[in-house]
């Protein structure tokens, strides 16, 4: 969940995002929806962290709205 929201945009590791690895979307929509898993996962905290925390990346403290998507749909992982 953090690569998407964070690493994608802020540390510019732009080439693809993990949905746009299917097989790899799929173990990790798996691995959240664990029990116990969901409840742990906190997106707003650690993109505020992030995009606030490094000065010399973002200084003006600019934090994206997305990007969305659902950790609930099913995985298609048998």
């Amino acid at each position: 969940m953090r690569f998407d929201a964070v690493y994608h945009t802020h540390f510019k590791c732009n080439r693809r995002r993990v949905v746009d690895y299917p097989n790899l979307w799929g173990w990790a929509r798996e691995l959240y929806q664990w029990s116990g898993v969901a409840e742990t996962v906190h997106p707003d905290h650690f993109t505020r962290h992030y995009y606030f925390s490094h000065d010399m990346i973002n200084s003006h403290r600019i934090v994206p709205i997305g990007p969305d998507a659902d950790w609930t749909e099913p995985h298609g992982r048998g």
